[in-house]
């Protein structure tokens, strides 16, 4: 591939803020590389901010929010048969998550400021909800993906309040609220979203259209990931059941659409290749519950990190690049570096199975450090392919 740089109406600045997806793209992305990068020290105690706290956090809020946003903030309207948002009210989200980064940032060393992060957050969600809700009444198709997308933003703004609370100095188990907040935010915040997304694009993307939908399926998820964020507190070894009911319902009905899979086109199999991920990481999650749970074993939260590697980052990183060059006016094509990407994907995944294991025999290091940075490598070298492309709309010609 080659670049062109031919003459653009817009500024650089114009253009960058021109769509949504671009600075929310752009500040996901330095926030998981940045964030990855403090958790490394973090981990080992370098830092008075626990690392499980520093990890999961900005984790959920600081990267993937900003990319569902970015995502979000674009497509919610298309769904929805009505005008694109209005670049003010998408900036000042914008800014929100900003700051908030910001003093996150801070609050690894001056600790109090994480209040500030969590109030700027909850102000983004409020205000992010709002704009949706108002689309969402306004809309005349079918919105049942509408108002999940909806319901799952709620979820998140609550698992904000959640991690505020664990935060706060008290005589009272603030360890409820962290685990709460953890399973609110990945399990029905972050997996939940993505899977309605996923289920909605996926198949118009392949071009499947009509299967045997199963029409309960978004309620039947949510209840399930539901159940399981309460059971984890209170009767965990039963948990297991749940995730494996719900990866019964996902494989049933990726049955159901018929993928065109094995597919040629890679801006195709990656997506499939995350959908796949989704019901096999809840079934292996699952397994690994059942022996933690009966058995004692301890797997460094392998089967949450099996669901955010495998379904989460690699349809990121599969709907990040298809959205990067269609909106862009680029042709939806890639190239082989693109494909080493997105099969780098996968290594990042197989990183981090490695190291929960090697972890369970007692050898940390240097395994985790390894994992750590196969993290920050995918997101660099997608940083590297991409940004001229996503911050200032580079044009790509196919050779």
């Amino acid at each position: 591939m080659q670049f062109s740089t031919g003459p653009q109406q817009l500024s650089k600045r114009d253009y960058f803020f021109s769509q949504p997806h671009q600075p929310f793209f752009v500040l996901g992305l330095i926030n998981a590389i940045l964030f990855m990068l403090l958790f490394i020290p973090s981990y080992k105690g370098l830092f008075e901010i626990e690392a499980k706290f520093l990890h999961s956090y900005s984790m959920i809020f600081l990267v993937f929010t900003n990319f569902f946003y970015g995502f979000l903030y674009t497509t919610f309207p298309r769904f929805s048969g009505t005008m694109p948002i209005h670049p003010r009210k998408y900036l000042v989200v914008f800014l929100f998550n900003f700051f908030a980064s910001l003093t996150f940032l801070v609050s690894i060393w001056l600790n109090f400021a994480f209040y500030v992060t969590a109030l700027l957050m909850a102000i983004s969600f409020g205000y992010t909800i709002k704009i949706f809700y108002e689309i969402y009444k306004e809309c005349r198709l079918p919105k049942k993906d509408q108002y999940w997308l909806i319901v799952s933003l709620g979820v998140g703004a609550i698992s904000n309040l959640l991690f505020l609370l664990s935060f706060i100095p008290c005589s009272c188990k603030t360890n409820v609220f962290y685990e709460t907040a953890i399973n609110f935010g990945i399990y029905l915040y972050l997996i939940f979203l993505a899977f309605v997304v996923a289920f909605r694009m996926v198949p118009f993307f392949s071009h499947v259209m009509n299967w045997k939908k199963n029409e309960k399926l978004h309620i039947q998820i949510f209840a399930l990931f539901l159940l399981h964020s309460f059971l984890t507190g209170i009767y965990p070894k039963a948990v297991f059941l749940v995730d494996l009911i719900a990866a019964l319902l996902l494989t049933i009905e990726l049955k159901n659409i018929k993928f065109p899979f094995p597919n040629r086109e890679p801006l195709l199999w990656i997506l499939h290749i995350a959908l796949f991920w989704l019901p096999l990481g809840l079934f292996l999650g699952g397994i690994i519950e059942f022996f933690e749970t009966w058995f004692g074993l301890y797997s460094f939260k392998l089967s949450l990190h099996i669901l955010v590697l495998g379904f989460l980052t690699t349809i990121l990183i599969g709907f990040g690049t298809r959205v990067t060059l269609g909106h862009s006016s680029n042709m939806l094509i890639v190239d082989k570096v693109t494909v080493y990407i997105f099969y780098f994907t996968q290594v990042v995944l197989l990183g981090r199975i490695i190291f929960s294991i090697t972890a369970y025999f007692g050898k940390i290091s240097p395994f985790f450090d390894i994992s750590a940075t196969l993290w920050i490598v995918l997101f660099i070298w997608w940083m590297a392919k991409y940004f001229k492309i996503l911050a200032f709309g580079e044009k790509v010609i196919p050779k």
